[in-house]
């Protein structure tokens, strides 16, 4: 018998990285706004932006938590301050790395915190994720070391009909354009 997702215990943080794409927050944060998960928290990490994307936010997101940098530290980093700072609130469980172009589905976080209870050894998870101009292609649906030993994006730029959907699959990695890490998986980390 499946286990009932315990939705009372679990918060999402969901870090975006931005620099000089003031314009496509709006809908990449709407996405998260209208997730049909509501236990979470969301944390803007600007790459010192020239474009007014730490204003845009102040004004008309008062609910993200804005960590201005004052230098541009890249994605990587980016991502890292964003990820030290939900884990100071014990509540988060779970962590989201979003690119500012990314559009969740209404039941994208709770598609994959579902996946998380069947799998309970499960690090990373994502979904399929499309190209950004036509949804009609497949950016990823994984991660995978290629012969020449780069990690390269599986199902890259292979067309999927509507509806189509992969099998979950065990993978090397997940894309960090969409995806969800498991706190347990970050705090087993060495640093």
């Amino acid at each position: 018998m499946k286990t009932p997702l315990k939705r009372n215990n679990r918060t999402v943080a969901y870090i975006i990285v931005a620099w000089n794409n003031q314009d496509l927050l709006a809908d990449c944060i709407k996405s998260i706004d209208d997730q049909d998960y509501k236990q979470r928290r969301i944390i803007l990490v600007d790459n010192a932006s020239s474009d007014n994307t730490t204003e845009f936010v102040e004004k008309n997101y008062p609910h993200v938590l804005l960590l201005p940098q004052e230098e541009n530290y890249g994605f990587a980093k980016g991502n890292n301050i964003g990820i030290k700072r939900a884990l100071e609130d014990s509540e988060v469980t779970h962590i989201v790395l979003l690119n500012t172009d990314a559009r969740l589905d209404r039941n994208w976080t709770s598609t994959l915190l579902a996946a998380t209870e069947n799998r309970p050894k499960a690090a990373t998870l994502q979904s399929i994720t499309l190209d950004y101009y036509d949804h009609g292609i497949i950016d990823s649906t994984h991660i995978y070391v290629s012969r020449l030993g780069q990690a390269t994006q599986g199902c890259f730029r292979q067309p999927i009909a509507y509806g189509t959907d992969v099998a979950p699959i065990k993978t090397f990695g997940c894309n960090a354009a969409a995806m969800l890490i498991t706190r347990k998986f970050i705090e087993a980390q060495p640093f």
